[in-house]
């Protein structure tokens, strides 16, 4: 077999990801046995389902009942954060004063929900006839103001009198901002989740990621630590908010914790549950996400998921705060007026089809600057260019992530300070990284999957030694797997066996970080064709050789087809590498790993399937 140096090849590395594939941790029969007792389910459900949840850790009749019927109830103690006392107090005070008070956000999408549920929180706030005088909320320009808290926001506060600052999702780093409000006579309480080397003289900093915290949850976003000080609020003075007021921003809370790829695990997953049970009731969700789920095309009746948010709804808010006009998006998810929502969605669209084209642009450049260095082998990938704009680096970085499943670091270039946006693959804490590079930084901040940073641009080539040095000097540098949970051999199903198993699977949503959908592996399959290609090549349809006759009265499952979004790039150069025609490509035996899921394609005339199998890696037939 031909190799390309650009992208190691085996029998056992997936064409699509280059990565080795890896079961997950297999279950004894035992075990599910005692987990069908078990189970609080009112029907019977199939071993695949219980295995995956056993992989997952969920296997005692408490952590079962919990998991298919979380409750508020289950939430932490929201007072078990650090220092959330004294925010409280100091808001009480605040309302008992009658006093001026600031929100101020961050322009991604969990600074965006953080700030319309705090706005929200202080508007509804009462203490018998007692109530604050909310400032309407900031959120920051990124091309005015930069990162962090803007200096000249702060100055015009003072200037109206404020008196008490809150920060949400930003704010921990801010000591000589927050030295600065306090100069002018303001206080600050800062809601974050943030790492910090220095606390700022906040007279509160909440924080579930500060060094001592024992917070049984420190993968709490801005706006869950928003959540959770309404929460506070809420517990320390009962009646201080409306009956039904922390329900009512749960959509809020969902749509920045996945947006933010936060562990949907324990808490976080009844938070995100709850808010997609508010999104799906359209008595109740709020004007400008009803709107903006409208825009997307994502009001025809189908229920609205994780996946929705991450790839549909998350990315028309951020546009506004990378290329747009930031506070359209807070408007947005404010608004009660149903017409001005749908003028704000309809912007934030427009915002995202620019941006859009802005991508395609900086991937194809950064695709070009990386060869050289994939075909050297580096660890990772750091690329600087002036022609970049700093508000789309971030999905850019994370565009080469998927394609070469190494960590990545894209800089803008301005003049001679340039900003960097870092992505990384999941078995590397990229924040660990940047630390060791830290003096060739000027700041730099995040978490192990995604950080920002700052540097001059005089360093960028010294950061990327020292950067790749880190990478090298991991002991467990070696190429990182592609996971799945079990094997399922298609060939002994049928359709209606697939069609259960997506509506048992449906109860494991919802899926993100730390919960992702079940990954199959089918082995030993021959395609019935060559793969069509679909959106001018970009994405790919695959269709495998079933059983010759039906199973019994069902369809076999591999009459289904499978989709293959944004590998047909990938499917290409293996085709050109290995010198394969098709009379070759269907000779083979290939494996392949897969997803199923509610399809929520509904053609105009012909029968609707109810499943989409998703191709999510394929290699030539081979051991495990």
């Amino acid at each position: 077999m031909k190799t390309d140096p650009a992208i190691p090849q085996s029998p056992a590395v997936g064409v699509f990801t280059g990565r080795p594939w890896l079961q997950g941790h297999v279950v004894g029969d035992d075990l599910i046995a005692l987990m069908h007792r078990r189970i609080p389910l009112d029907f019977q459900v199939s071993d695949w389902l219980l295995k995956v949840l056993a992989a997952r850790g969920v296997t005692s009749g408490h952590d079962l009942d919990s998991f298919f019927y979380p409750s508020l109830d289950q939430l932490h103690d929201p007072f078990a954060l650090q220092e959330m006392d004294r925010a409280t107090d100091r808001v009480f005070e605040a309302v008992r004063n009658g006093e001026r008070v600031a929100v101020h956000g961050d322009f991604d999408v969990d600074g965006l929900t953080g700030s319309a549920l705090l706005y929200e929180t202080l508007t509804q706030l009462r203490l018998g006839e007692h109530r604050i005088l909310p400032e309407p909320p900031f959120i920051p320009d990124r091309l005015i103001d930069g990162y962090g808290v803007a200096e000249r926001m702060i100055r015009e506060w003072a200037g109206r009198g404020v008196t008490l600052l809150i920060t949400v999702d930003t704010g921990a780093a801010a000591v000589r901002e927050i030295d600065l409000a306090r100069s002018l006579g303001m206080e600050v309480v800062v809601l974050d989740h943030h790492i910090f080397e220095q606390r700022p003289a906040a007279v509160a900093l909440v924080n579930p990621r500060r060094e001592g915290s024992t917070y049984p949850n420190p993968e709490l976003c801005g706006v869950a630590v928003a959540f959770k000080f309404a929460q506070a609020l809420q517990q320390a003075e009962p009646g201080c908010l409306p009956d039904g007021f922390l329900n009512s921003v749960l959509d809020l809370v969902a749509l920045g914790l996945v947006a933010d790829q936060m562990a949907l695990v324990g808490e976080n997953r009844i938070l995100v549950k709850k808010g997609l049970e508010l999104f799906n009731d359209r008595q109740r969700i709020r004007p400008g996400l009803a709107a903006l789920l409208r825009v997307a095309g994502l009001d025809r009746g189908f229920p609205v998921t994780t996946g929705e948010f991450a790839y549909q709804l998350a990315p028309r808010l951020n546009a506004c705060g990378r290329i747009g006009r930031v506070m359209s998006a807070l408007e947005l998810l404010l608004t009660r007026d149903a017409d001005k929502a749908l003028a704000l969605a309809q912007e934030a669209d427009r915002t995202n089809t620019r941006r859009k084209e802005q991508d395609l642009i900086l991937k194809q450049q950064a695709i070009d600057m990386a060869l050289p260095f994939v075909r050297r082998g580096d660890p990772g990938l750091v690329l600087a260019s002036s022609d970049w704009h700093k508000g789309i680096i971030g999905i850019g970085a994370a565009r080469l992530v998927e394609q070469y499943q190494l960590p990545v670091v894209l800089i803008a270039i301005e003049g001679d300070e340039a900003r960097g946006s870092v992505r990384s693959v999941p078995s590397i804490d990229v924040k660990a990284i940047l630390d060791r590079c830290e003096s060739f930084l000027i700041r730099h901040g995040g978490h192990a999957q995604a950080a920002g940073m700052s540097l001059r641009t005089r360093d960028i080539d010294a950061f990327r030694e020292a950067f790749l040095q880190a990478l090298r000097s991991r002991p467990d540098s070696g190429p990182v797997p592609e996971h799945y949970d079990l094997d399922l051999c298609l060939a002994d199903l049928g359709a209606q066996d697939v069609t259960r198993l997506v509506r048992e699977l449906e109860n494991l949503e919802p899926f993100g970080a730390g919960n992702r959908k079940p990954v199959f592996r089918c082995s030993g399959l021959r395609l019935q064709r060559p793969p069509t290609s679909l959106s001018g090549g970009l994405h790919l349809r695959f269709a495998f050789r079933g059983p010759s006759r039906p199973r019994g009265s069902d369809t076999p499952a591999l009459g289904r087809e499978f989709i293959s979004f944004g590998t047909g790039e990938a499917w290409r150069r293996m085709l050109e590498r290995e010198g394969l025609d098709t009379r070759g490509l269907l000779e083979m035996e290939w494996d392949i790993l897969f997803q199923l899921g509610r399809s929520t394609f509904r053609p105009r005339s012909g029968h609707y399937d109810p499943v989409q199998q998703l191709l999510v890696d394929i290699r030539p037939a081979g051991p495990r």
